[in-house]
C-alpha cells in the first residue's frame, strides 16, 4: 500500500467527465497530487511523448502513466491506504461493486446521452418516446439499487467508488436536461431515493469543490450544442 508522500502527477481536464471521477476520488481519498491541465484542442508534444493517445484521465506516479477512468480510481482506492484515507469500498462487496459500475457505460450513461440528444450532442425539446422510457427505466433501477442497499448512497449508508463513478455524469445530466429539455432528473425516480441521492452527494465536500459553474457550462454548451467541447477548444474550469 502506498503512503501520502509519494509523487503523484493527476493529468486532467476540468471539464471532463472521466477525469471528474478521478479528481473525486483523489479529494475523498484525501490523496495529495500535482494537478495538471492539459489542453484537448491543442495538446502539447510532451504530453503525447509521455501518454501516446494524449486522453485524460491520467495519472503519473513513480514514473508509470495509467490511463482509464474507471482503472484509475480502483488503483487509488487500492494503491494508497494511509491514515485519513476514507475507503470507498463495502467491505466484501468489491466484486459486486465492480459490476456495477461496469454496468454504468451501457447503462445510465447510455440513456441519458441519448435523452438530452444522442451522441454527445444536445438537442431541444422533448426526446423521443423510446428515448424518454429508457431513461425513466435508467433512473427506477438506480432507486431500487439505493432502496435495495438501505442509501442514502448507492450502496448503503457510505459514499463508494460507484457514487463517484455516476455522479459527475449524472451532474451533468441534471443541468442539461433541465435546459434542453425542460425536464428535472430528480423528478425521473417515481420513489424519490434519486433526488435523495443528489441532494446527498450535492453536499459533499469534494462534489462542492469539484463542481463547475452553471452558468459558464451553460454558456458554453449553448454555444457549441455538445457536451464534449472541451475536445475542440481551449477550457477550464473557469474559462469553459
Amino acid at each position: 500500500m502506498a503512503n501520502s508522500d509519494r509523487d503523484l502527477i493527476f493529468y486532467t481536464h476540468s471539464l471532463c467527465p472521466y477525469a471528474h471521477r478521478v479528481s473525486l476520488c483523489l479529494a475523498e481519498k484525501a490523496i495529495p497530487h500535482k494537478r495538471e491541465h492539459i489542453d484537448l484542442s491543442n495538446k502539447p508534444r510532451w504530453y503525447l511523448d509521455l501518454n501516446r493517445r494524449g486522453l485524460v484521465p491520467a495519472i503519473q506516479l513513480d514514473g508509470e502513466v495509467k490511463t482509464e477512468s474507471l482503472d484509475l480510481i480502483f488503483f487509488l482506492e487500492d494503491e494508497f491506504e494511509f491514515e485519513g484515507a476514507a475507503s470507498l469500498t463495502p467491505e466484501g462487496r468489491e466484486v459486486e461493486m465492480q459490476k456495477l459500475i461496469d454496468s454504468f457505460d451501457g447503462t445510465f450513461i447510455s440513456a441519458g446521452l441519448q435523452f438530452v440528444g444522442g451522441g454527445w450532442g444536445f438537442s431541444r425539446g422533448a426526446p423521443g418516446a423510446r428515448q424518454a422510457d429508457r431513461m425513466a427505466a435508467e433512473c427506477e433501477r438506480i432507486e431500487s439499487i439505493i432502496e435495495s442497499n438501505g442509501g442514502p448512497y448507492l450502496m448503503g449508508a457510505e459514499v463508494t467508488l460507484a457514487d463517484l463513478a455516476l455522479w459527475p455524469f449524472a451532474e451533468r445530466y441534471e443541468l442539461a436536461m433541465s435546459e434542453f429539455q425542460g425536464v428535472e432528473l430528480k423528478d425521473m425516480g417515481p420513489s424519490g431515493s434519486l433526488g435523495r441521492w443528489i441532494d446527498k452527494m450535492k453536499s459533499r465536500p469534494s462534489v462542492v469543490g469539484l463542481k463547475p459553474d452553471d452558468d459558464k457550462l451553460l454558456a458554453s454548451w449553448r454555444r457549441t450544442m455538445r457536451l464534449d467541447y472541451f475536445d475542440y477548444e481551449t477550457a477550464d474550469v473557469n474559462n469553459p
